[in-house]
């Protein structure tokens, strides 16, 4: 709005169009701006960062599988919710609709490039890589989880009110689990990134009949339940 007001716009309806316009933008920068700060912290506190956020190795067969089970729930999720406006959504596909008139691929690269790198590397960064970890140290696992994920819906109000923060809650509480049994940031990221796919395939809200949504949802139920399942028996960490 700052910017928009220094080019000169002068009425308050024409300065909220043109931050709107470019909300886009402003979610790229700040995701940036949050692994930059987040990073600059540690440096200068002369943390180890690889340690402190658990940047460990990890098998390809592992984060597969993780972000099998985050995309399934997502998905389920995305289909509970199929009718309902969620407002962060509207705003984001109208400026990815601006950016698209600017450059027809601007919009689709950096809608893309926030939902697949940048989001899911700033919110795991912050969420599992700071919060989790300093709460798991001083107390356990569950804990760590329950107050970690509670943060994320909290996070995601102002984008989708109520609904959207029990969707968040619960797709952090994944987050969490699959943090505490692959012991890796890495394959949280992937995960989360693997998470944010479905609002790739269903951005046009394609058509969707009673007996897909239901077929569409029993499938993805039962991949998900195997998911976690196959997570647990492939783990060798202890139970929480």
């Amino acid at each position: 709005m700052a910017v928009g007001a220094a080019n000169g716009l002068r009425e308050e309806t024409l300065i909220v169009e043109f931050a709107n316009n470019h909300i886009l933008g402003i979610t790229v920068i700040s995701g940036l701006l949050t692994i930059l700060a987040f990073y600059l912290i540690f440096k200068i506190r002369k943390q180890p960062i690889q340690q402190e956020w658990k940047l460990n190795k990890f098998k390809i067969s592992g984060a597969a599988l993780a972000s099998l089970v985050a995309f399934s729930f997502s998905f389920l999720f995305a289909l509970c919710t199929y009718d309902i406006s969620m407002e962060n959504s509207m705003m984001i596909a109208k400026s990815v609709d601006f950016y698209s008139k600017v450059s027809p691929v601007l919009g689709f690269g950096l809608m893309a490039a926030n939902l697949l790198a940048i989001a899911p590397a700033a919110e795991e960064i912050a969420l599992r890589g700071v919060v989790y970890t300093r709460v798991e140290k001083g107390s356990n696992p569950i804990t760590a989880i329950l107050i970690s994920s509670v943060l994320f819906g909290i996070m995601h109000f102002a984008a989708g009110g109520a609904t959207l923060v029990i969707g968040a809650v619960l797709m952090a509480a994944v987050f969490g689990y699959i943090f505490y049994r692959y012991k890796s940031l890495w394959v949280c990221i992937i995960a989360h990134a693997a998470a944010n796919l479905p609002d790739f395939i269903l951005y046009n809200k394609p058509a969707i009949s009673d007996g897909m949504f239901w077929g569409l949802t029993i499938f993805f139920t039962c991949v998900f339940v195997l998911g976690m399942y196959a997570i647990y028996k492939t783990t060798q960490t202890k139970n929480i």
